[in-house]
């Protein structure tokens, strides 16, 4: 059913949830440059783990940013990952063995122009591997899942292809990135996958745009079985611009996309879509408001109802503002927070639920923090009208840098780790520097590892995050996370 609702302001005081603080809060990171938030994901101890881009640190003009805070958006480690030139990072889950993998694109380790990459990094961030892939034209990789093989699929588009500009990439690898299958779709303009799922019967469905001559570009979602065999391919929206952001499978088996569209009035708006299994349309809606809105994520809740993120211009402190509102399990408008914002552009791509039903938004923000952009996670315990937010600013100056195949070269293990008096240091490479540093950056342990087996004692050292750093002639060879405990 077609159901075109115009400007509706706030409908119910909204839905709530245990927690009791009525305070949203907001925190940034980052330095002087550019870094951005594009993804969040929960973690098994409670935080959560959120990629991006920076240009603050690292080693290139912009590195993938990979950032882990715990439940209360403390900091506890972050990683600049990337080469010489151009790397961001697009989609983060976690892994079956508590590690990370991590949907992003490169032109430091490519093959041609810009390639796809995965990186698989363990529990505290430390390099397990990495992979890229495409030809010598472009190649991007958005969103990334584990399937129940414990391998990967990662969606995105490609450019090296004969039929048109741009074609929605697919690749399936196994547990350690090599590739399985490679799908490539597309016409003659430009198709691309923005996101991607596995179903609960093992099928791999991609969402995202497709271009055609008659209808501008459309929302496109099509599904392949385990083995890479396109089942169907379905269209969705009118003569206008519409898009996928984001899709999930729903508690009874269907599928639900969010994004935006322009079809059905002169203004982009939030577009919301159920369709089953087959690809067949259930429901659509789109949400007019004054000026232009767009959705990026969303998540269904126990009552079968729907999260939805995303930004408004048409109301708030100014530009774009961040937005949370609710989708009924029927289509229907449920009501929205206040919007989260300044003077300013404030985005919100990413979605994630803490243990306690808290709310967690990834994005960046213009208005507030150090820098250019800043990575933004906006907390929500319980949605009110009206509501507040207070804003906190973390200076994350420098988040450790290394290249990424040196652990390699110098053939480092520790142990224990998470330790608590002492940690035995194996190298090959030998004498070294070694560094223990705190969140902060300040130096706590200084020496110079002579063997290849070295113990450092950790006696007087407090409970927490650290990062040991190996030097040698004063250039960072290796980086590795090390947790204190009692």
């Amino acid at each position: 059913m077609n159901k075109y609702l115009l400007y509706i302001l706030l409908i119910l005081p909204i839905f709530g949830f245990s927690q009791k603080d009525t305070i949203a809060h907001l925190y940034t990171f980052g330095s002087v440059a550019n870094d951005v938030g594009e993804d969040i994901c929960a973690t098994d101890d409670g935080g959560f783990a959120i990629i991006g881009s920076t240009a603050s640190s690292g080693d290139g003009n912009t590195d993938i940013y990979l950032l882990k805070v715990d439940s209360l958006c403390n900091y506890q480690w972050s990683w600049a990952l990337g080469g010489a030139n151009n790397d961001w990072g697009y989609s983060i889950k976690q892994t079956y063995d508590k590690g990370f993998i991590i949907a992003a694109s490169t032109n430091s380790y490519d093959n041609g122009g810009y390639d796809a990459m995965l990186l698989k990094r363990d529990s505290l961030g430390n390099y397990q591997w990495q992979k890229t892939y495409g030809e010598n034209d472009w190649d991007f990789a958005y969103d990334v899942v584990q399937t129940f093989d414990s391998g990967y699929v990662f969606c995105g588009e490609t450019y090296n292809n004969s039929a048109g500009f741009s074609d929605v990439y697919v690749v399936k690898t196994n547990s350690i990135g090599d590739t399985l299958w490679t799908k490539t779709v597309g016409g003659s303009l430009t198709d691309k996958g923005n996101a991607l799922i596995q179903t609960s019967d093992s099928n791999i469905v991609v969402s995202g745009i497709k271009n055609t001559q008659t209808d501008s570009t459309q929302a496109y979602v099509l599904k392949f079985d385990k083995d890479g065999v396109l089942l169907w391919d379905s269209i969705y929206g009118g003569a206008g611009y519409d898009v996928v952001n984001s899709i999930i499978e729903t508690q009874d088996g269907t599928y639900l996309f969010v994004g935006a569209t322009n079809s059905f009035s002169s203004n982009k708006e939030f577009y919301i879509v159920q369709i089953s299994s087959d690809g067949l349309l259930i429901w659509e809606n789109y949400f007019t408001m004054p000026i232009e809105e767009e959705a990026y994520d969303v998540f269904q809740i126990a009552d079968g109802n729907f999260m939805v993120i995303g930004y408004t211009s048409s109301f708030g402190g100014g530009g774009k503002d961040a937005l949370i509102f609710l989708v009924t399990s029927g289509g229907w408008w449920g009501g929205k927070s206040s919007t989260f914002g300044g003077l300013d552009d404030e985005l919100v791509n990413g979605f994630a639920m803490g243990l306690n039903g808290n709310m967690y938004l990834s994005g960046y923000t213009n208005t507030y923090g150090e820098g250019l952009n800043d990575l933004m996670i906006i907390r929500v315990d319980t949605i009110v009208t009206q509501q507040q937010f207070t804003v906190t600013n973390n200076i994350d100056v420098a988040p450790i840098s290394v290249h990424e195949f040196s652990k390699k070269e110098l053939g480092i293990s520790l142990y224990p780790n998470p330790a608590k008096d002492y940690i035995e240091i194996n190298i090959q490479e030998f004498p070294i520097q070694v560094q223990l540093m705190d969140v902060f950056g300040k130096i706590i342990l200084d020496e110079i590892l002579q063997k290849s087996t070295n113990q450092l004692k950790l006696t007087n050292v407090s409970n927490g995050f650290y990062t040991l750093m190996f030097i040698d002639n004063g250039v960072v060879m290796n980086v590795e996370k090390l947790i204190i405990t009692e």
